[in-house]
């Protein structure tokens, strides 16, 4: 059954199948009782394997029953994948026979909308072993170097440009290179779309990047092009990749749902905001105005009453984490966070939390000071501090902006029960619907404190340590250490999720439901189950499942 009295299904093609890309998009459609239906997993690929673009395709065509919106990776759709995309191995020709599908499709969805999204591609190539990793650096280095000697006239960097190249086999670059302009050409092609009607709205994301490099002259090819097809309203260049596909999801359903959320934002810090994140190209404040903008919300000024949502930014710190952890440095930045939550607890209320102070987890010492706060996790509409900023700040908001949702449904639920009469069948689906709502709502927000923090910052940097030194082994490629790796995340990551679960979620409760005589709450109960995998046999992600008690419990009780 459904909260909305039919079942609303989006057909959505992922970037790769990796858990940001899969997993987590489902469980946001499942906090606002959407069914988001992927392509079989074994089409998708798997890391270094690319997707099979061919039944993705045909696998979008032969989707019927309902169905409200497609959203699709042409990433995917046209290479197979995030990691296939930053290769030359499929010709320019054959990836733009690929998206001719997208007109068929537009033909097949009638009046339902399609959105798109595509990667910017990064300056660098694709860590994929140890042999490609040492290259990792240099390449970003040199594009950066590249650009600023070619197209910025730096020719005090020539030398130093050319003494990189050296270093760098020539079969690396060219590799790059064509694959960079393929994708261009792909990207330009995705604009065409949008202005022919084919799609309804493009997000091309610009992955990890810098404030010099060949994306600079891309964007602004792009940027000319969506000018010129007058698709300003319809297409958005931001910076961002893997949460694309939660951001566009919360997209449709807040237009869907004819919501366009407030969001007020409060930053850790003024200079901060006008930093730029490590592996971003413009400052963390253009970042968010574009993330609200690409999740469907607005920005709330401080007159314009309350906002249906705060956002708290704990912004890019000057320097790396090492800079930090003592000294005057840590001393000012740790004040400028404890004001940060000081702000969450004024606030009170409906508060999402992005931490983008360095990139690949949470800030330790910021996540200490949280625990002790009058702000209780359990009750955050969203967190997120993972990757990047623009991965970061676009999942909380698509959090967020749904959990927005979910809650009204409660009420709305509650105010089904005064004005009108339910039978006792429809109450008790309606009740599931809001548990199961509830329990993915809290599955995604653990999700993020164990993934971002305790995996992110704490035990990957301690098991890391030990398969290098110990084991002898590639954290891109863990190929005969993976089952011990696994075993030892495995164990710590889930004695740190028990305590943290036993302190900030057990017995907590989420909401209230019913009126009157009849009111109860959803309150947390134990935590039966962590499962911790590492899904591309690396150590960059992990995939969480949980298994958790969520009683309801009669006022009083």
């Amino acid at each position: 059954m459904s909260l909305r009295h039919r079942t609303h299904r989006i057909l959505y093609v992922p970037l790769d199948d990796r858990p940001c890309n899969t997993k987590w998009p489902s469980l946001l459609a499942r906090i606002v009782d959407f069914d988001l239906v992927t392509p079989p997993s074994d089409m998708l690929g798997r890391y270094n394997t690319p997707g099979n673009t061919a039944a993705i395709a045909d696998w979008l065509m032969r989707s019927r029953g309902r169905i409200d919106a497609a959203i699709v990776s042409l990433d995917m759709l046209a290479y197979g994948g995030l990691i296939a995309s930053r290769g030359p191995g499929v010709p320019t020709e054959t990836a733009l026979d690929r998206l001719r599908v997208l007109d068929a499709l537009r033909g097949h969805l009638g009046d339902a909308s399609l959105y798109a999204f595509n990667v910017i591609m990064r300056l660098s190539i694709s860590a994929g072993s140890a042999q490609t990793a040492q290259y990792w650096q240099p390449m970003r280095e040199w594009s950066e170097l590249s650009y600023q000697v070619r197209n910025l006239g730096r020719s005090d960097l020539q030398d130093q440009l050319e003494k990189l190249e050296r270093s760098i086999p020539g079969e690396i670059i060219d590799n790059f290179q064509a694959a960079r302009a393929r994708n261009h050409t792909v990207n330009m092609r995705a604009a065409q779309y949008v202005a022919d009607g084919t799609v309804d709205f493009l997000a091309l994301t610009q992955e990890d990047a810098a404030q010099h490099g060949p994306h600079l002259p891309e964007q602004e090819a792009l940027r000319n092009a969506i000018t010129q097809h007058g698709i300003e309203d319809r297409a958005i260049i931001y910076p961002g990749a893997d949460e694309a596909g939660m951001v566009l999801a919360a997209r449709f359903i807040n237009r869907h749902m004819l919501r366009a959320p407030s969001v007020r934002v409060i930053y850790s810090s003024d200079e901060g905001a006008d930093r730029v994140a490590t592996f971003e190209d413009r400052p963390v404040r253009e970042t968010v105005e574009a993330q609200i903008s690409a999740v469907g919300g607005q920005i709330a000024d401080a007159d314009d009453g309350e906002p249906d949502l705060h956002l708290l930014v704990a912004t890019p710190a000057e320097g790396t984490r090492a800079d930090h952890e003592r000294g005057p440095a840590r001393d000012q930045r740790r004040q400028e966070l404890r004001g940060l939550i000081e702000a969450g607890e004024q606030a009170g209320r409906h508060l999402v939390l992005a931490d983008v102070g360095f990139p690949n987890g949470a800030d330790d010492q910021f996540m200490r000071d949280l625990r002790h706060s009058n702000i209780e996790l359990h009750q955050l509409m969203s967190f997120a501090a993972w990757n990047t900023a623009g991965n970061s700040i676009g999942s909380a908001l698509a959090h967020g902006t749904l959990r927005l949702i979910a809650l009204q449904d409660k009420g709305a639920f509650d105010l089904a029960q005064l004005v009108s009469d339910i039978s006792p069948m429809r109450y008790l689906e309606l009740l599931n619907s809001l548990i199961d709502s509830e329990r993915a709502h809290v599955n995604f927000l653990l999700t993020r404190f164990v993934d971002d923090w305790l995996y992110q910052t704490r035990v990957r940097a301690e098991v890391t340590e030990k398969v290098v030194t110990m084991m002898q082994g590639s954290t891109f490629d863990l190929a005969d250490s993976y089952g011990q790796t696994e075993r030892l995340v495995a164990q710590e990551l889930s004695a740190a999720t028990a305590d943290l679960w036993s302190r900030h979620f057990l017995a907590r409760e989420t909401v209230k439901l019913g009126v009157e005589a009849t009111r109860s709450s959803l309150v947390l109960d134990a935590l039966e189950e962590t499962t911790v995998t590492l899904p591309w046999r690396r150590m960059f992600e992990v995939d969480l499942d949980f298994r958790f008690g969520l009683e309801m419990v009669a006022e009083g009780d």
